[in-house]
């Protein structure tokens, strides 16, 4: 599992007891990697074969956000 955090949305004083309980919930376990994004990446570009590749289908179909061109 990946977990993000953007200081808009976690950054909020009531959000900040909640972060740190699930950061020292995470941190007591022994196969939690903390990593910066360009970590994330370089470890996918090193385990291709292993990463899994999700096929979301296209906006009109998901209604997520897409490719603008």
């Amino acid at each position: 599992m990946v977990t993000s955090l953007h200081a808009r949305i976690s950054g909020h004083a009531g959000r900040v007891r909640v972060l740190d309980r699930f950061l020292s919930y995470a941190k007591s376990k022994g196969d939690v990697w903390f990593a910066r994004k360009d970590e994330i990446v370089r470890y996918v570009l090193a385990n291709r074969a292993g990463t899994p590749v999700v096929d979301r289908g296209s906006p009109s179909v998901t209604g997520l956000p897409g490719p603008t061109g």
